[in-house]
Formats: structure tokens, C-alpha cells, sequence
């Protein structure tokens, strides 16, 4: 890798630890901006991590970000408050405010900053194509319609991200599929559910467009390693499937014995319009990053499940 430092926002989310861990293996430098810094320093101890910094910012505070950005050559955005909840009011502007004004305030502080990062790769999702039980989607494909929050969300954050070619900066904006992969804490959870996992989840007919945590890991660092990389890639296993696949992999692979259907009422009930986000899916294909060579790990879901449950 090139870059002698980086900096990573939401660095001890689901996807930002595993990559701390990754580039802590390889001696790279990493500054970690977290706004909360003491669980943070705790997640990443210095007799651990002895190149790892953390420093605590405020996400919507150009001012107060860049002390984080001092001397990196590299961002790494993927701060952003979780989707999978119940949309209030009070968390869709959460939700919108941590990816639109959040990457607004991270571009802003990297412009007014006389030594810049060269580089800014920037997470971003799927839903930018909007939703379709029959579309393909890949790169060049147009974006989703207006009037989908999550669709419109993600065309603002992205528009923010591109924001810094205008400074100079390469930048890589990585659409995100559904990672797969078990935290420690949800291992517990997950041996208790375990003889019940593999029942349907909505119809069962809506697309999956997924990925393992340890591929988007690989894509990440690629991005990094990679001057020739530009412009935004679909982060999404090459194989998508329907939501009944993804289940029945993980019954298949948990030895369920008890498959227990979750209708769409049901998750309706438990998170309003947030159900979207797991009965509403489109079918995305990562061709920029197959036509440059990237190998899967886990293009297949069945291999993929079996890796996370064992």
C-alpha cells in the first residue's frame, strides 16, 4: 500500500473495525475518528494496536474533523446511523443528516486543509438504483427514482462524496451490498436462534444483493492500493439472490429444525417504513470490479453462510 496513513470514519462499525484489524496487520498507520472516544480506544488497546489513534470529532464539524485528517493520505468514510431500525421521524433525519451533511462537513474539512489526503473512498449503498424484482443493475445504470428516501438519501451522499474531485482528491464511492458476517456479540444470539434460522422472510421473491464482510474488506484495501480506481463500484457478491436463497442457505447450514415464516405484516409492525430495507431489494451486479480482475472469496451465498455460521 502506498499511503502512509489513513483515516477512517466509523471506524468501530461493523465493516471499520474489520478494517482497522486488516491494516493494523499491515502496519499501516490508522487514525480512527469516533464520537465516542473512550469506547473506541477501548475497542482498539494500544497494546493491541499500538498503530492505531483514536481521536474523537464531531461527524458535522469541519473544524473539529480535521485534527483526525492530519497527515493521512487516505479517508475512509463509512461513519452513518444504522438503517435497521424503526423510522421515527427523529431517525430518518438521523439518518440522512449522518450521510448528507456528515460527508458535506468531512469534504469541507479536507478542502480547507494545506497538506490534503490525495485520496477519499466513500461507503455508500445499493439502494441508489432504487428497487425492481426484474431490473439488472450494474454501474452504468441509471439512478433510482425520486421519492424513495433511502434512494434519495444515497444519491445526496454520493453528490457530498464527489464533491472532493473538485479538490483534487481520487475518489471511490462503494456501493454496498447486505454484509454478512457475526460480531462476537451476535455469536451468542445466534447459537440461541440457530435450530430456528431459515424461515421465509417477507415473500421470500425479493432480491438480495449481498456480501460477505471479508470481501468487502478485500475491496476496500484494493481501493486503497489502487491508484487507477475511480468513480463509484458496486460492492455486491456477483452471484444476488432472493431472500428465500439467503434463508434457506442458513437453514441448510444451522441444521434448522423449526422454520418459522416471518410475514411482511410482521416486520411492518416491528419497523414501519424501515421494513423497506428488508422486504423491498434489487438485483445489483459488481461488473467494474469483475472486468478489473477482483476475485471473490465468497461469490456464492451457500459457501459464504456456511463460513459465517461455522
Amino acid at each position: 500500500m502506498t499511503q502512509a496513513k489513513v483515516a477512517i470514519t466509523g471506524a468501530t462499525g461493523f465493516i471499520g473495525r474489520r478494517l482497522v484489524e486488516k491494516l493494523a496487520i499491515r502496519g499501516i498507520p490508522v487514525t480512527a475518528l469516533s464520537r465516542h472516544p473512550v469506547a473506541a480506544a477501548a475497542r482498539f488497546p494500544r497494546a493491541q494496536f499500538p498503530q492505531v489513534r483514536v481521536i474523537g470529532y464531531d461527524p458535522f464539524d469541519p473544524a473539529s474533523i480535521a485534527p483526525g485528517l492530519t497527515d493521512a493520505t487516505a479517508v475512509v468514510h463509512l461513519a452513518g446511523e444504522p438503517i435497521s431500525a424503526r423510522w421515527t421521524t427523529g431517525v430518518r433525519a438521523a439518518i440522512r443528516k449522518s450521510r448528507e451533511t456528515g460527508t458535506r462537513a468531512l469534504v469541507t474539512a479536507i478542502a480547507g486543509m494545506p497538506g490534503q489526503p490525495t485520496t477519499l473512498i466513500s461507503a455508500s449503498a445499493c439502494r441508489y438504483y432504487g428497487v425492481s424484482d426484474s431490473s439488472r443493475f450494474a454501474e452504468d445504470s441509471p439512478p433510482g427514482p425520486s421519492g424513495d428516501f433511502l434512494t434519495d438519501t444515497t444519491h445526496r451522499w454520493e453528490a457530498e462524496a464527489r464533491r472532493a474531485a473538485d479538490h483534487d482528491l481520487r475518489v471511490v464511492i462503494l456501493r454496498f451490498g447486505i454484509a454478512l458476517a457475526v460480531t462476537e456479540r451476535g455469536r451468542e444470539t445466534l447459537k440461541r436462534l440457530r435450530p430456528f434460522l431459515g424461515g421465509r422472510v417477507g415473500s421470500g421473491r425479493q432480491w438480495v444483493s449481498w456480501i460477505h464482510r471479508e470481501d468487502a474488506i478485500d475491496i476496500l484495501l484494493r481501493a486503497l492500493d489502487t491508484p487507477g480506481m475511480h468513480g463509484a463500484y458496486n460492492a455486491t457478491s456477483p452471484y444476488p439472490v432472493r431472500m428465500r436463497q439467503v434463508t434457506d442457505a442458513f437453514g441448510r447450514g444451522s441444521r434448522s429444525f423449526v422454520r418459522v415464516p416471518v410475514p411482511a405484516m410482521v416486520i411492518r409492525q416491528l419497523l414501519g417504513d424501515g421494513a423497506t430495507v428488508v422486504l423491498d431489494g434489487q438485483r445489483v451486479h459488481p461488473d467494474r470490479l469483475l472486468a478489473d480482475g477482483f476475485r471473490f472469496r465468497f461469490p456464492q451465498i451457500d459457501p459464504a453462510v456456511y463460513d459465517i455460521l461455522s
